[in-house]
């Protein structure tokens, strides 16, 4: 026992001070670029640079994103992303969009998954700190979205009433803003966490809603208009050179 314990102190010793001296390399490597891969939770929001989410039918969801930025200079640098994002539908919330009086209860609807899917560039600021980097970045892009497939039909009527909307695609300029704080695991692989923010102005012209009242149907088109803004809020690996 007497002697194993020296052997047990060394043994410790030596790890720490190799941990430390892992810890001193990986903290000195100018590491200028990153691919990062992302997956988490998305969350809309209220209000937009573009203006105010008036419908708030939009329910959270999950998305991805791959990223790729590079350092320049001292800290400046630019960065590339690709996301895909989908999210619920509420059911109150859309049912109470066709009348203020609507009892859940009443109705039977299905709505599929909306999606939003953005490429942005922009400029991005790097701080070094050890074994942590912290990047910050500003960005802008083109985002494309595709509406629910909705409909809603009434249940213990005389005349059964429905609604269809069929889902459509559009495209509109985005804006965003992201932070992220990087881990270095190894000389080439580290682990991070992201928050980024991406902002539209949808807009959907010639989009059609189906009205049925029992033997009669109307199809109306409508021009709707609506700013979304999406918190994405995730984690992932970043292959770092």
């Amino acid at each position: 026992m007497k002697r194993l314990l020296p052997i047990v102190l060394l043994c410790l010793i030596s790890g720490g001070a190799m941990a430390q001296l892992r810890t001193f390399i990986l903290s000195n490597i100018d590491h200028r670029g990153f691919v990062s891969l992302s997956a988490g939770y998305s969350l809309p929001g209220c209000n937009t640079p573009f203006g105010k989410n008036t419908e708030h039918i939009m329910g959270s969801g999950q998305f991805a994103q791959t990223s790729v930025g590079y350092r320049f200079g001292r800290r400046l640098g630019g960065v590339v992303s690709y996301s895909y994002g989908t999210n619920t539908i509420l059911k109150d919330a859309l049912l109470n969009s066709i009348g203020n009086n609507v009892d859940p209860a009443d109705w039977d609807s299905h709505a599929t998954n909306c999606t939003l899917q953005s490429v942005m560039a922009g400029p991005l600021l790097m701080v070094p700190a050890g074994r942590f980097q912290f990047d910050f970045q500003l960005t802008a892009g083109l985002a494309q979205s595709t509406s629910s497939h909705i409909e809603l039909n009434s249940r213990g009527r005389d005349e059964p009433v429905s609604y269809k909307t069929p889902s459509q695609s559009t495209h509109a300029f985005a804006a965003g803003a992201g932070a992220t704080a990087r881990f270095k695991l190894n000389r080439w692989l580290g682990i991070h966490s992201s928050l980024q923010y991406i902002a539209a102005n949808l807009k959907y012209s010639d989009l059609q809603q189906e009205i049925r009242l029992g033997s009669q149907r109307s199809v109306e088109t409508i021009n709707a208009s609506q700013p979304l803004g999406m918190m994405n809020w995730g984690g992932g690996i970043s292959f770092i050179f």
